[in-house]
C-alpha cells in the first residue's frame, strides 16, 4: 500500500510540474513576447539553428515555450522562402561576392560537399544575418505591439469583461 500512495504521490507531482510547465508565460505581455521571438527568430537566415535559439530564450525569459515553438514553426516557410533574398539582399549589401544560387543548389552542394559549401557560404550567409539584424528590432516591436493589443483583447473577453 505505501508502494502505490508513493507512485500516486509521483505521479501528482509530475501532474502538477507539467501543469505549471504548459501554464507559464501566459499573461498576454508574455504571450505577445513569445509571439514576436518566435516570428523574428524564426525567420533568421541560420537554417536549423531557431529551435535551439527559442528553446533558450523560452527558457530565459521564463515564456510559455509550447507558444513560442509553435509560432517559430509556422513561420518555417517563411524562413525558407526569405532564405535566398536575405542571402543576396545581404550580399549585394555587405560583401563583393555575388550570389547566384537557389535553395536547391544549396542542398546539392551541401549533399555533395558539407564543409566545403559552408566555407563557401560562410560570410554571404554573415551578410544575410546582417541584414536579418537590420530587419528583426522593426519586425520585433510591430510583432510585440500587434500581438499585445490581441492578447489583452482575448484576456478581457475570456474573463467575461466587455468593452
Amino acid at each position: 500500500m505505501r508502494t502505490r500512495l508513493s507512485n500516486n504521490n509521483l505521479f501528482q507531482k509530475l501532474s502538477n510540474r507539467m501543469l505549471d510547465f504548459l501554464q507559464e508565460g501566459v499573461s498576454p505581455e508574455k504571450l505577445a513576447l513569445a509571439l514576436a521571438i518566435g516570428i523574428t527568430v524564426g525567420i533568421l537566415p541560420l537554417l536549423g539553428t531557431t529551435t535551439l535559439i527559442c528553446t533558450l530564450l523560452a527558457f530565459r525569459l521564463r515564456l510559455n515555450m509550447a507558444f513560442l515553438q509553435l509560432v517559430n514553426y509556422i513561420v518555417y516557410p517563411i524562413q525558407l522562402l526569405l532564405y535566398i533574398p536575405f542571402l543576396e539582399i545581404g550580399a549585394g549589401l555587405f560583401s563583393k561576392e555575388k550570389f547566384n544560387y537557389s535553395l536547391e543548389d544549396i542542398t546539392r552542394m551541401l549533399a555533395e560537399d558539407t564543409m566545403g559549401t559552408i566555407g563557401k557560404f560562410f560570410f554571404v550567409n554573415l551578410a544575410g544575418i546582417l541584414l536579418w539584424l537590420i530587419i528583426a528590432p522593426v519586425l520585433f516591436a510591430l510583432s510585440y505591439f500587434i500581438g499585445r493589443a490581441i492578447f489583452k483583447k482575448m484576456a478581457k473577453q475570456f474573463n467575461g469583461e466587455s468593452r
